[in-house]
């Protein structure tokens, strides 16, 4: 192992990753395989994880290969989520420190808080070991958010992360862009509906670069941030665009304010705002030309809750989340207080529905009530939702403490693109409850982690105003 350790240098990350993917990709025809070899060769997998524990970076550059590795489930259960086991035995048997000083920080509380108050809504769910399993995302989310504390706290590794991020959804959106060109369809690609927020931060964190790189840097960011961008705009997902939008005019706000300490001028701000603008409608044109499909989701008269044939209703994602709002509802009225279990609503939506039968059967039934704030409402009570409320207030306030932190230059790229990226999902948690779920929680997780390493940097590195 001291071949590889010694591979774990700033130097050599792009190693790491080559390597991780090379042994990770053919695990997808592995585990979709009856075969007898191809399940010798997911033990040899299992094996190699095993061996790979010794050496921690490498463990962690596995892990973030698994997030952006299309389709590998076990039992329903994205593998990154399962491979958090793995993360934290690398980590216990790597780790020489004091775990005492990692857990201790401003997230701890409010977030085992939240973990704790979620358990005794399993005494409602008829289905527990189904809510179990996919309960297992809440705790690996936890244990990410820990390790990555403990594993990944310099600033060469945070970047080299969001370096990783960046060219997997650049390779992903080529795809996606090409999918979405030749056809009038919605294009998803390898990753299916979990590109789509992947590559609204994509686009945010690209844009970032592209605001602090010179030269040739910038012109291959440019390149980046239009070809996600793309590939953002033919998914066709108007939540994506609300939230990636949001995150854009706010980070430009910010900066037009604050511009002079985050080492950029107002002038240069109001410019990148209206050449930002000018792109997006050029872009929607040109889509919109491209396939009528995509200028109908700009149309909001399209979405008036006025169906009364299921097809009419298909065409039309309002009303469609409303009977699943509906229902949940009506799950919250039975058990307000603790809710119907944690991950449990997709499982045993069929005991509360009030809507035509026919109507659940196509529109709610398995499906999840496509708002986070509603889930956790739905599935873990009030008492939840207050729970995760303050959680999310937690991290609010840590955001504010951070961007008051004095800092140098070359910390603002880094603590821009963690900060807005949490920006980014905390708004489209209004919209979506994928941040619960599979690699969602698993990026949430190490953002969470680099947001608490951010503020140590920033307190090691200040400036005075």
């Amino acid at each position: 192992m001291k071949f590889l350790y010694n591979l774990n240098s700033k130097k050599f990350f792009v190693f790491n990753f080559a390597l991780s993917l090379l042994l990770l990709i053919p695990l997808h025809f592995i585990l979709e395989s009856r075969y007898a070899i191809f399940n010798t060769f997911g033990l040899l997998f299992l094996i190699f994880s095993f061996i790979a524990i010794f050496d921690f970076t490498l463990t962690y550059y596995i892990f973030l290969s698994l997030i952006f590795l299309p389709l590998i489930y076990v039992l329903r259960v994205h593998s990154s989520v399962i491979f958090a086991i793995f993360l934290l035995i690398s980590t216990l048997i790597n780790f020489k420190g004091d775990l005492f000083t990692v857990v201790k920080n401003p997230l701890t509380k409010p977030l085992l808080i939240y973990f704790i108050i979620t358990i005794p809504s399993f005494i409602n769910t008829p289905a527990p070991l189904l809510s179990l399993r996919d309960y297992s995302n809440l705790i690996s989310l936890i244990i990410v958010f820990y390790v990555t504390i403990i594993g990944f706290s310099t600033d060469i590794e945070m970047r080299n992360a969001f370096y990783i991020f960046i060219c997997a959804l650049f390779l992903h959106s080529i795809f996606v862009d090409y999918l979405g060109l030749m056809s009038s369809h919605r294009a998803f690609g390898l990753l299916g509906v979990y590109y789509i927020d992947f590559a609204g931060l994509g686009g945010v964190i690209s844009f970032i670069a592209v605001i602090y790189t010179k030269g040739i840097k910038r012109i291959l960011m440019c390149v980046i941030l239009v070809v996600i961008t793309l590939g953002l705009i033919l998914t066709q997902t108007r939540n994506a665009w609300f939230a990636f939008g949001f995150a854009i005019i706010t980070l430009l706000f910010f900066l037009i304010i604050k511009g002079k300490l985050f080492y950029i001028k107002r002038s240069s701000v109001i410019t990148l705002l209206l050449i930002s603008i000018s792109f997006v409608f050029i872009m929607v044109l040109f889509t919109g030309n491209v396939g009528a499909s995509i200028e109908k989701r700009f149309d909001l008269k399209s979405q008036t809750v006025d169906a009364d044939e299921n097809a009419d209703i298909s065409q039309n994602s309002f009303a469609s989340r409303a009977l699943i709002w509906h229902t949940a509802a009506m799950a919250y009225i039975e058990h307000p207080i603790i809710g119907i279990g944690a991950y449990s609503f997709k499982h045993i939506s069929i005991m509360y529905y009030k809507i035509p039968k026919k109507l659940f059967q196509e529109f709610v039934q398995g499906r999840t009530p496509h708002v986070t704030y509603l889930q956790v409402l739905t599935e873990t009570g009030i008492i939840g939702l207050l729970g995760f409320i303050i959680f999310i207030i937690s991290i609010v306030r840590f955001i504010i403490k951070s961007l008051k932190c004095p800092h140098t230059e070359n910390d603002v790229v880094r603590s821009l693109m963690i900060i807005w990226s949490l920006i980014y999902i905390l708004f489209s948690m209004f919209m979506t409850e994928s941040w619960l779920y599979g690699q969602y929680t698993m990026w949430f997780g190490v953002l969470l982690g680099f947001l608490i390493n951010n503020h140590k940097l920033l307190n090691l590195n200040p400036v005075k105003n």
